[in-house]
């Protein structure tokens, strides 16, 4: 059983890291096959005309099912369409692809997207925002970590000196970026697209053919690995074509014929093998330059005428005006001059015409640019009104907010105020209370120490002159009554003053607290009114590490204030022993305490009947000596029924 259950763990566990290690895409749905199979498709018609229309259909599918995936892909191909032409409408696009390929750290495609800005504003001879845009992307490349973004940022700027007129130094950029390539062992795509760079802007003949050669060192080596495509838009047939087609062009200007024409037909081989499309009149082109190298002049004418229809066909006008040219030439070197010269004035017509649109072009961009311009001037116009109305409203606000701000300062002031002289009442309320209570307690104090004195001194003196044996017997028993009562006024005073100086010494030990209660009911039952009870709860076994006398103290205090105030029924005390504490407990059957008036018995000097012997400090004894033992003290009472004092104490 238990091999069973390790099994079907190990296979859930190899299953999730399965799942985890499948592309996003993979791991969306039903929804996404469907569009993973679409984008398949899209990306097998890559070079087809009608590419836009697939493009705008994974965009819309991928929109109703709301899949960003597959929305950024197509985003980023509708991009790529347009970056060739229509700048505006790849700066539409890329603007919506960023934001999601960013999201899904597909830094490859953004950075690839942003590069073709550049790219296009360099074309645009906007030199200031293309050097911007690529100081921006170097430093997205460093925030992000990618090597790869700082690459493409610097062959962005590897164009830019070449659009510039910078041939030198762009060829010399191009160059460190491809041996820091080779160095890293880049995928070998990336190295190719750089040569193909290379290609496009090399200065002589001399150094395409060692561009070539470095391309040629490149597919041998997809070859020998068995490659067929490095990426969805660069299949090796494709490139060994555009190596072919290089060679044999190059060939062709050093007069190599030979070299060129093996060339040549290698990659004519190639076009029919793959059926690669679109490429037919290039292999056209290169042997109507070639029959006009060897001097086979009518093969070459007949083939420019041939070009000439199908570009006239395809609207291909500049190429059209160049292959007019050409041809021209051609007849000149073959002697036929009236052709020639219809075929120049043909040229001439097509070249006005060709002139006067791009005139008419650049007339209308200018026009836009100046709308535009205006149309800024107007935006920017609405901007400094907005920004004034917001500055206005900044002020406004700004003074009702320092308006609030001052009242509510007033406000508090006032507050403050107010709650001091509150705080002063209240403190000369409690001072003069204060007073009051000491003035009571002074003149009960006087009165508490004259009876027991008076009581002394006039029954010794009554004793001394007394034979009567009896008599002098209860004399002395009143003199010792009256000395013991002195005595605990006197003890009570220094308890309450050593209690607030905080001088009062405890001395711990452990005792049975039922021994310790039965000793008090022995002593508090001598002191009882008749007709009242004193009754001792159960004490269940308990040993308590505390003062001895000083809980004697407070228990006898309480059962004596107990006996003050109950003239009929009961008096019971006992106690409760828990896990981390022990709580005692005095009730009576007495006159009870107004529910007002419980908080304030356990401060000094207060007694609820002025009439009652004592000075008030007995229950304040009692709260003092409990909180210097980490005890506490409450009352629950009601008026005629009695009272119940609880006194709480930790058992450790």
């Amino acid at each position: 059983m238990k091999r069973l259950v390790l099994g079907v763990i190990l296979l859930l566990w190899s299953y999730c890291c399965t799942c985890k290690a499948l592309p996003a895409e993979w791991q969306l749905g039903a929804d996404s096959l469907f569009l993973r199979h679409l984008c398949d498709t899209v990306m097998g018609k890559l070079d087809e005309s009608d590419r836009q229309v697939l493009f705008n259909r994974l965009l819309n599918e991928s929109r109703k099912r709301r899949n960003t995936y597959y929305e950024g892909t197509a985003l980023f191909l509708l991009a790529k369409h347009y970056y060739g032409g229509e700048v505006d409408s790849m700066v539409y696009y890329m603007q919506q692809a960023l934001p999601l390929l960013y999201k899904q750290n597909r830094l490859e495609e953004l950075f690839r997207m942003k590069a073709w800005y550049v790219y296009a504003l360099t074309r645009g001879k906007n030199n200031k925002a293309a050097l911007d845009s690529i100081n921006s992307l170097k430093r997205l490349a460093l925030d992000l970590d990618y090597p790869d973004g700082i690459d493409m940022a610097n062959q962005a700027l590897a164009d830019y000196y070449l659009s510039n007129d910078l041939k030198q130094e762009g060829l010399a950029l191009y160059e460190d970026i491809l041996a820091g390539m080779e160095k890293k062992d880049v995928p070998l795509v990336k190295r190719i697209n750089i040569i193909r760079q290379l290609l496009n802007k090399a200065p002589g003949q001399e150094k395409k053919l060692e561009y070539l050669g470095l391309l040629k060192k490149y597919l041998d080596q997809c070859d020998r690995d068995g490659i067929v495509k490095l990426d969805d838009e660069n299949r090796v047939s494709t490139l060994k074509y555009t190596m072919n087609r290089g060679f044999a062009m190059t060939y062709l200007h050093l007069g190599k014929n030979d070299l060129a024409l093996r060339y040549l037909k290698q990659a004519e081989a190639l076009l029919k093998e793959y059926n690669i499309a679109n490429r037919q009149l290039e292999i056209k082109t290169i042997y109507a330059v070639y029959y006009w190298n060897i001097g086979e002049l009518d093969k070459s004418i007949a083939l420019y005428d041939e070009l000439l229809q199908c570009y006239e066909h395809l609207d291909r006008t500049s190429t059209y005006i160049n292959l007019l040219n050409s041809k021209g030439n051609l007849l000149v070197e073959a002697r036929r001059f009236q052709e020639a010269a219809e075929v120049f004035r043909l040229y001439a017509i097509k070249k006005d015409s060709l002139s006067t649109a791009n005139y008419y072009r650049e007339l209308a961009n200018m026009r836009t640019r100046h709308n535009i311009d205006k149309l800024e001037l107007a935006n920017r116009k609405l901007e400094v009104e907005a920004l004034r109305d917001r500055t206005r409203m900044f002020y406004l606000w700004t003074g009702v907010i320092a308006l609030v701000f001052v009242c509510c300062l007033l406000f508090f002031l006032v507050y403050l105020h107010r709650r001091h002289s509150m705080q002063l009442r209240k403190a000369k309320e409690k001072a003069e209370e204060s007073d009051r209570l000491k003035s009571a307690f002074l003149a009960n104090m006087n009165h508490e120490i004259r009876t027991p004195l008076n009581a002394i001194v006039g029954f010794s003196q009554v004793l001394i002159d007394e034979e009567d044996q009896e008599a002098r017997r209860q004399f002395a028993d009143i003199i010792q009554s009256n000395n013991d009562l002195l005595q605990r006024l006197i003890s009570d005073v220094l308890d309450i003053s050593k209690i607030e100086s905080n001088t009062i010494s405890l001395h711990y030990a452990e005792y049975d607290l039922p021994v310790l209660m039965s000793e008090i009911y022995n002593i508090i039952l001598l002191r009882m009114n008749e007709g009242v009870e004193l009754q001792l709860a159960d004490c269940p076994p308990c040993m308590l590490y505390i003062d001895r006398n000083r809980l004697t103290q407070v228990l006898t205090n309480l059962l004596t204030n107990a006996i003050k105030h109950t003239k009929a029924g009961f008096i019971r005390f006992g106690y409760e022993a828990a896990e981390s504490e022990v709580c005692f407990f005095v009730q009576d059957t007495g006159e009870g305490i107004p529910e007002e008036q419980q908080e304030q018995i356990f401060s000094r000097f207060v007694q609820l009947d002025d009439w009652n012997k004592g000075v008030g400090l007995g229950l304040a004894i009692c709260k003092g000596l409990l909180e210097k033992m980490n005890g506490s003290i409450r009352v629950t009472s009601k008026v005629g029924e009695g009272s119940v004092f609880y006194v709480k104490l930790p058992r450790v």
